[in-house]
């Protein structure tokens, strides 16, 4: 993965979570390719993205590796 600086970084989060607030409470199921878009990021790196996410507690979820 292209390392990011670290402003970079902190914005792409941002905007993970301004997606996640912008869907409804029953609709926060996205795609990588959703989320990729958003954030400006290659499919490829979306699964860290999610997962630095998940590991400042920010959110909470689950990648379903099967779809």
């Amino acid at each position: 993965m292209k390392e990011m600086s670290y402003l970079d970084h902190k914005v792409r989060i941002l905007a993970l979570l301004e997606l996640l607030f912008e869907c409804g409470k029953d609709e926060r199921c996205l795609t990588f390719a959703q989320i990729a878009e958003k954030c400006l990021v290659r499919q490829d790196e979306v699964e860290m993205l999610i997962m630095k996410a998940m590991s400042l507690e920010l959110v909470k979820g689950a990648i379903d590796e099967v779809d």
